[in-house]
C-alpha cells in the first residue's frame, strides 16, 4: 500500500528510486512487462492504494481528537505517527522486501496487515480514549499533554503505519521492471497520486457524512484486500520480481550519506511548512471539515506536479543533477508562499466576490486560497524530493532508505513547529527557517553553491524586513488590538471598538463575551443556576471571557469550576475586569486548562449544574461538544437531582443541524426542556436543559429561590426579577422539542452529524438568525402545567399569555430588522408593541420602548405622545409610568383626549 500523506516525503514514483539501480532482468519477466493489462492493473492497485491511505489519515485524526481534545492536537499527533511507522517500516523491511523473488506476496501481506488492524482500530480507538483520563490528570502540565498527543497515535497506529511503510518498496519491487520496460513512471505516479487526492476528498465529502467513521475505515479495509488480490492475480506470487546482481548488493555509503540527509532535512521541512500554513490559513478559512480536507488536497497535488515535473527535465537532461537549482527553487517558493499568505484575506474576499454565495462557491474560493499557498512550494518540494531520492536511492533495498529517512524527518516536522517554533517565533520567523533551512540541502559548497545561498538569504533579509504580517485580525474603525498570542490550538486577541468596549477574538473569525454582550453572558449562568432549588457545585465547560463562569460568583456558597482548552484564551480574563471580575478574586471559582471532553470523563465529584458554552457547531471539532457519548458523560457528573444547560448559538447554526443535536440531546435527557437566554433576534441564543427526571414549579419560585440581596441585587440589573423572568423565557418541553426534532440519525463520535453538516451555513447561509428563531417560535407550542405546578392556575394563564407576548414581540422585531427598520419607526411600531402590552400586561419588554418613543416625541408631538401614553396606560393600567409621564406633558389644545380618570 503506497502511503503518502501530506507532503513532499512521498517519492514521485516507486519506480522512478530505481531507475538507474544497476539490475537483471529475466527475459519472462521483461515479457511481462510489455503487457499493458498487466500494467493497468497495477497501476489501479497504485491509485486504490493511494486512496485508502488518505481515507485512514482523516479518519483516524478524527477518531483520535475525540481522545485527545483538539482537532489540530490530534492531526498533529496522526500526522507524525504516520509518519514514524513509514519510516520504520521502510527501514526495517524495505531491504528484505525489495530483494526478495516474491514482492508481490510481500505486498499482498502487508495490505492484509494494514485492512485487519484498521478494522481492529474500530474495537480499539475507544477502548484508548477510555485510557486518556488517567494518562492526561486534568490540570497536566504541557509536556505530559503532548507526550500524549504523540505518543498515543504512534503506538495505537504502529502495525498499520510499519506495514505501510513496508509497501513502498514492495510495490517499488514489483513494478520497477514493468515501468522500466514500459517508461510508464508518470502514468504510475499520476494514478497513485490521483487516488490520495481522491482519497482525501471522498472521506470527508462523502464517505464520512454518508456513512460515519467506522463504516468508512471498513471500505478503506476493503480497499486493501482489493489491492492484495488484484496484485496476486496480475503479478502471481513470485511478481515481477528484481533478480539482483551481486554487485548491486553493495551500497555505496559514502555517496549515499548525503543525499539521505538531505532528504531528512527536506521532510523536516515540508511538513514545517504544512503546519505552519494551516494555522495561518485558519485565521481567514472557516476550518471546518471541508477546509482541512481542500488544504490537503492542493498539498498533494502541488507535489505530484513537481514530481512530474522533475521527471520532464531529467528527461530532457539525463544524468544532470538537478538538486542545486531545485533547492533554490524550493526555498524561494517558501518564501513566496509567506508573502502570498500575507495577501490571502484580501485574495479571498475577491474570491468570494466573484463566485456564487453558494456552497460551492464558498468551497471554491477556499480551493483557490489552499492553491495561493500551497502550489508553488509544494511544486519545488516534489520535485526536489524526487530528485534526492532517485540519487539517494540503496542499490539492493531501493526506494527504504530514501523513505525511511525521508519520514523520519517528517514525523519530527509536528513536533518541532507545532508547540515549539510556531507559538515561539510566529508564524513569519517559521517561514524564515524554513527557507534558510533549505540551504543545509545544497549538495556542496562550490561558487554557485554559495551564489545560490547568497541570492535566498537577500530575499530572506528582504522578507524579515517587509511590512508583512501574518495575523489577520479584524479590527473596527476606531478600535484597536489590545492583546495578542499566536498558539498552538488558536490564535486569541483581545479587540476594543471605538467606545471602549472589549470583546475575545479567536482565529480572527469568532466574537466572545466583554461588555458589550454581558447580559447575555451572565444570564447564561443565572437561568440554569435558578431552575436548581440549591446548587452547592457547578461546572462551566467552555468559558469564553470567563464573564459566565464569574457571574457564578454572586450565588452564595456555591463553588464553580471552569474548563477552558485553549490557554491563551484563560490569560485574556484579567483584560474583562468588567463583565469577569470575579475570576481572580472569590476563590470559590477555579479555572483548568483542559480539554472538556476529557474532564468530564476523568474521575472526579459530582456537580449539582453543568453548564456548556457556546461552541460553533461548524468548526471542525466542535461537533464532537454535541455528542451523544459526551451528553452521555455529562449525565454521569450530575449529582442526584442535577441538571444540565448546554447553550446553542441559533445564529450560528440552521434548523437541520439543531434538530439533530435536539435529537441527540432527547436521547441521553428523556426530561428535556428548552429556554431563551433573552429578547435578541439578531444573536438568539437557546438552551437545551436536561435532567434525570420531571420537575415543574411553583409559581412564585423566583422568589423563593433569591433570598440572596446580592444577588438580588445583580439579577434586577439583567432584568431578572420580575414574576415571569425566568419561565417567560421557557420555549417547549420534551414532548414540543420532540415533535420539531423529529426521526432521524443522532449525532454520535462514530457517525459526526454536526460536524458534516453544519458548515452550510457558515459557507452559504439562506436565511437570517431572526427567520430561524421565528420559525422555531413557530413550530414550538409548550404547556404551563408542563413547567408551573397546579398550585395556582391563575399563574398559569397569565404565563400562557406571556408566552403569546413575547412570540409577538420577537416577531416584530424580526420583521423591523427584516424591513431594515421602518421610515416611520414610531408610527409603526408602537401600535404593534400596544398590542403585545394588551396581550400580557405582565411583558415588560414592550412596555418601556412605548414609554421611550413617547418621550422622544413629546417635545416636537405633544399630541403624539399623549396618544401613545393614553393607549399604553388602557393596555396596561396597573403600572403607572405612563400615567405618570402623561400627566407631566405640557397643556396641548389641539388635543381632543381627556386626562384618564384617577385610579
Amino acid at each position: 500500500m503506497s502511503q503518502f500523506p501530506v507532503s513532499d516525503t512521498r517519492p514521485a514514483s516507486t519506480a522512478t528510486m530505481t531507475a538507474s539501480s544497476p539490475v537483471a532482468i529475466s527475459p519472462e519477466v521483461a515479457g511481462a512487462g510489455t503487457s499493458g493489462r498487466r500494467i493497468g492493473a497495477i497501476t489501479a492497485v497504485a491509485a486504490l492504494s493511494g486512496l485508502a491511505g488518505l481515507g485512514y489519515e482523516i479518519v483516524w485524526a478524527r477518531m483520535l481528537a475525540v481522545a485527545l481534545g483538539h482537532e489540530i492536537v490530534a492531526v498533529l499527533g496522526v500526522v507524525s505517527a504516520l509518519f514514524a511507522g513509514l519510516a520504520l517500516g521502510s527501514l526495517l523491511l524495505g531491504r528484505r522486501i525489495a530483494s526478495s523473488r516474491s514482492p508481490a506476496t510481500w505486498y499482498a501481506g502487508l495490505e492484509c496487515v494494514i485492512g485487519l488492524w484498521a478494522l481492529a482500530l474500530i474495537l480499539l480507538s475507544p477502548l484508548a480514549a477510555e485510557q486518556v483520563p488517567a494518562l492526561v490528570p486534568v490540570d497536566a502540565d504541557p509536556l505530559r499533554q503532548w507526550t500524549v498527543a504523540f505518543g498515543l497515535p504512534f503506538v495505537l497506529l504502529l502495525p498499520a503505519t510499519l506495514a505501510m511503510g513496508a509497501t513502498v518498496p514492495a510495490l517499488e519491487a514489483v513494478l520497477a521492471p514493468l515501468l522500466v520496460a514500459r517508461g510508464a513512471v508518470g502514468r504510475i505516479y499520476a494514478a497513485n497520486t490521483a487516488g490520495a487526492v481522491a482519497g482525501t476528498l471522498a472521506t470527508a465529502f462523502l464517505l464520512i457524512p454518508a456513512l460515519g467513521l467506522s463504516a468508512t475505515l471498513m471500505a478503506c479495509a476493503g480497499l486493501n484486500f482489493a489491492c492484495a488480490a488484484l496484485l496476486i492475480a496480475f503479478a502471481g506470487g513470485r511478481g515481477a520480481a528484481l533478480v539482483a546482481s551481486p554487485a548491486s548488493l553493495r551500497v555505496d555509503t559514502e555517496r549515499a550519506h548525503a543525499p539521505l540527509m538531505a532528504l531528512f532535512v527536506t521532510g523536516l521541512l515540508g511538513i514545517g511548512y504544512e503546519v505552519v500554513t494551516v494555522r495561518v490559513l485558519s485565521q481567514i478559512l472557516e476550518n471546518t471539515i471541508y477546509t482541512f480536507a481542500i488544504l490537503l488536497a492542493a498539498y498533494l497535488t502541488g507535489t505530484a506536479l513537481g514530481a512530474v515535473a522533475r521527471n520532464a527535465i531529467a528527461a530532457r537532461r539525463p544524468g544532470a543533477d538537478l538538486t542545486r537549482p531545485l533547492v533554490v527553487a524550493t526555498a524561494l517558493a517558501c518564501l513566496l508562499g509567506a508573502v502570498l499568505l500575507g495577501v490571502s484575506d484580501r485574495m479571498l474576499e475577491m474570491l468570494r466576490a466573484g463566485l456564487p454565495a453558494t456552497l460551492e462557491g464558498r468551497l471554491a474560493a477556499e480551493l483557490g486560497i489552499a492553491a495561493l499557498a500551497f502550489l508553488p512550494p509544494t511544486i519545488a518540494m516534489g520535485a526536489l524530493f524526487t530528485e534526492l531520492a532517485q540519487r539517494a536511492s540503496d542499490k539492493a533495498g531501493g526506494v527504504g532508505p530514501a523513505l525511511a529517512v525521508n519520514t523520519l524527518g517528517a514525523a519530527l516536522a509536528p513536533i518541532l513547529f507545532g508547540p515549539l517554533l510556531l507559538p515561539l517565533l510566529g508564524a513569519k520567523l517559521a517561514f524564515v527557517i524554513i527557507a534558510v533551512g533549505y540551504l543545509l540541502v545544497l549538495p556542496d559548497l562550490a561558487r554557485r553553491s554559495l551564489m545560490a545561498a547568497g541570492l535566498v538569504g537577500a530575499a530572506t533579509a528582504a522578507l524579515m524586513v517587509a511590512p508583512l504580517s501574518l495575523r489577520f485580525v479584524r479590527i473596527p474603525p476606531g478600535g484597536e488590538l489590545v492583546w495578542h498570542r499566536d498558539g498552538v490550538m488558536a490564535a486569541v486577541s483581545v479587540i476594543s471598538n471605538s467606545a471602549g468596549d472589549r470583546h475575545l477574538q479567536v482565529n480572527n473569525h469568532f466574537r466572545m463575551g466583554g461588555s458589550a454582550s454581558m447580559r447575555s453572558d451572565h444570564r447564561q449562568a443565572h437561568i440554569p443556576l435558578l431552575l436548581h432549588p440549591a446548587p452547592e457545585s457547578a461546572l462551566f465547560l467552555g468559558l469564553g471571557t470567563g464573564a459566565t463562569l464569574s457571574a457564578a460568583g454572586a450565588h452564595p456558597g456555591l463553588q464553580a469550576d471552569g474548563v477552558e482548552l485553549v490557554p491563551e484564551v484563560v490569560e485574556t480574563f484579567p483584560l474583562f475586569g468588567t463583565s469577569a471580575g470575579e475570576i481572580g478574586r472569590n476563590p470559590r471559582l477555579r479555572v483548568h486548562v483542559a480539554d472538556a471532553r476529557r474532564f468530564v470523563r476523568a474521575p472526579g465529584s459530582r456537580y449539582d449544574v453543568i453548564v456548556a458554552d457556546l461552541y460553533h457547531p461548524s468548526v471542525d471539532g466542535s461537533g464532537a461538544l454535541y455528542a451523544q457519548e459526551h451528553f452521555a458523560a455529562i449525565r454521569d457528573r450530575l449529582a442526584e437531582g442535577g441538571l444540565f444547560a448546554q447553550w446553542l448559538p441559533l445564529h450560528q447554526l440552521d434548523l437541520p443541524t439543531l434538530r439533530i443535536i435536539v435529537r441527540t440531546f432527547l436521547d441521553t435527557f428523556p426530561d428535556a426542556s428548552a429556554y431563551l437566554a433573552q429578547f435578541s433576534v439578531e444573536t438568539p441564543l437557546i438552551a437545551l436543559i436536561g435532567r434525570r427526571e420531571a420537575k415543574t414549579y411553583p409559581a412564585d419560585w423566583a422568589a423563593r429561590r433569591i433570598t440572596d440581596p446580592d444577588l438580588a441585587g445583580r439579577l434586577a440589573a439583567l432584568d431578572m426579577s420580575g414574576d415571569f423572568s425566568l419561565f417567560g423565557l421557557y420555549l417547549a418541553g420534551r414532548p414540543e422539542l420532540s415533535a420539531f426534532a423529529g426521526q432521524g440519525p443522532v449525532n454520535t463520535d462514530d457517525r459526526p452529524l454536526v460536524t458534516t453538516d453544519a458548515p452550510r451555513i457558515a459557507y452559504a447561509g439562506t436565511d437570517t438568525p431572526a427567520d430561524r428563531l421565528v420559525a422555531l417560535l413557530a413550530a414550538l407550542h409548550p404547556a404551563p402545567e408542563a413547567v408551573l405546578d397546579g398550585s395556582d392556575p391563575q399563574a398559569r394563564a397569565r404565563l400562557a399569555a406571556y408566552w403569546r407576548a413575547r412570540n409577538a414581540y420577537l416577531e416584530t422585531g424580526a420583521q423591523t430588522l427584516a424591513a431594515r427598520g421602518p421610515r416611520d419607526v414610531i408610527g409603526t411600531l408602537a401600535p404593534r408593541l400596544i398590542e403585545i402590552v394588551r396581550m400580557s400586561p405582565d411583558f415588560e419588554p414592550a412596555y418601556g420602548p412605548v414609554l421611550a418613543m413617547a418621550r422622544q416625541r413629546a417635545v416636537s408631538e405633544p399630541a403624539a405622545a399623549r396618544r401613545l401614553l393614553e393607549a399604553l396606560d388602557r393596555a396596561n393600567p396597573a403600572r403607572p409610568d405612563a400615567r405618570r409621564l402623561l400627566a407631566a406633558l405640557p397643556p396641548d389644545a389641539g388635543s381632543a383626549s381627556r386626562p384618564p380618570p384617577p385610579r
